[in-house]
């Protein structure tokens, strides 16, 4: 009860009943369900080895400790000031490593599969490979790092993770082989999907589910474009997404959503942007979140017009554009000085914020990126995006802001006797 109300008073409050206060989560729920917030929210980002350089943890101990991992991007993201937080391990590399893929590992960055010599060589192989031991590799520690965010980063965006089945089979095959696949051998592709889903990914759903997590998203970059066409994501990506999400809601009483990232507009030659495929990965993704959206993540962001965006909100929303979730591209604000990523945001919000529904992030922050660029984005977004939005945004001066140093931060937070416990 106590959080259907929590959820209620932003959505009123978003729709016009202005009573009261908005935390950050609030913020996001106002704009994402209703016209506007107070102000433009800064969504958590996806900042796994991000957050594990900012602490100084060993990789060797943050990527199979959950408690590590989690209490390490909790106490990154609260430094940082985000509305929501984000918590998500290296997602892609659970199922497929607890499978028997060679992996290589770091003393610095997440485990990576070795793609020189793949798990699945030939159809064959799913038979010697079998179905996903829950008791196996990091699997355990991926559900109880899910089990973990749902009690520690409770709220909205609180879930488990999962690789969707279209990555994972990039992840075990890899992606030239399981294109191929797809584009001469659609029989065969269908083989792996089933097996993705039924013999891989379900039994890792249904561990988690068994640990009390009842919602899980799958990651699936390998579906943005151009590595998958709109018309591929809708022949091979919806039809799975909407399988496993009546299956996990069927057997599982869970909400199971895989496809995050699939229709990413995510072409890196300028010279080939086209307004028409942007529009068409949008539409795609908007049917394959769990609410139709206007959404960017991965993509040369800084290099778009991002007039295409606001255009596709507001022709696809119909009586009321549809929420824009735009993302600062994660080498932008690694390598850009504080004072473009400030020029950035100002152009976006010019653009995209007057009418409201806007929500921006990073779509991943980069391990090096610095973090005075970081604390710049969240204090320009927060500063520029108060609403109603000042008629002249080029006269508001942002600063580089002042920020605690995150050791010194992190003294006294519940999270400080992990991390220093990690350090040795």
């Amino acid at each position: 009860m106590a959080g259907m109300l929590s959820a209620i008073h932003p959505i009123l409050w978003g729709n016009g009943l202005r009573i009261g206060k908005l935390d950050g989560q609030g913020r996001f729920l106002a704009t994402m369900m209703g016209t506007h917030a107070d102000m433009v929210p800064f969504q958590g980002p996806q900042c796994h080895d991000h957050a594990m350089t900012v602490a100084r943890v060993p990789a060797r101990k943050y990527y199979w400790d959950a408690e590590l991992l989690v209490d390490t991007q909790i106490a990154v993201e609260h430094w940082y000031g985000f509305d929501t937080l984000t918590i998500v391990p290296d997602a892609y590399n659970f199922e497929v490593e607890a499978l028997g893929a060679k992996f290589i590992y770091s003393d610095d960055a997440m485990p990576t599969v070795d793609t020189t010599d793949p798990l699945i060589k030939s159809p064959a192989d799913l038979d010697r490979i079998g179905s996903l031991d829950p008791a196996r590799g990091r699997i355990p520690m991926g559900v109880e790092t899910a089990r973990l965010i749902c009690t520690k980063a409770s709220g909205i965006l609180a879930a488990g993770f999962f690789c969707s089945p279209w990555s994972l089979l990039c992840q075990a095959m890899s992606y030239p082989k399981a294109i191929r696949a797809m584009k001469r051998d659609p029989a065969y592709m269908q083989e792996l999907f089933d097996w993705a889903e039924n013999d891989v990914i379900f039994p890792y759903l249904k561990a988690q589910r068994a640990a009390g997590v009842k919602q899980s998203f799958g990651a699936d970059a390998w579906a943005a474009f151009p590595n998958l066409t709109p018309a591929l994501i809708e022949e091979w990506i919806i039809p799975s997404v909407v399988r496993l999400r009546q299956r996990a809601k069927a057997e599982l009483g869970m909400s199971a959503s895989a496809g995050g990232a699939a229709g990413d507009y995510c072409e890196e030659d300028p010279a080939r942007f086209d307004k028409k495929i942007a529009f068409d990965c949008w539409r795609a993704a908007g049917k394959v979140g769990f609410i139709n959206m206007a959404f960017s993540a991965m993509g040369r962001t800084q290099l778009w017009d991002m007039r295409w965006l606001q255009e596709f909100a507001v022709q696809e929303g119909g009586r009321r554009k549809l929420p824009i979730m735009a993302s600062l591209n994660g080498r932008f604000v690694r390598d850009s000085a504080p004072e473009q990523i400030v020029a950035k945001i100002r152009e976006w919000i010019e653009i995209m914020g007057r009418d409201g529904r806007l929500i921006i992030f990073i779509g991943n922050v980069p391990a090096d990126t610095p973090p005075a660029n970081v604390h710049t984005a969240v204090h320009a977004v927060h500063t520029l995006g108060r609403y109603p939005i000042a008629a002249n945004l080029a006269k508001i001066q942002i600063d580089v802001p002042r920020f605690v140093p995150f050791d010194e931060w992190l003294k006294g937070r519940p999270e400080e006797e992990t991390i220093l416990r990690a350090r040795g």
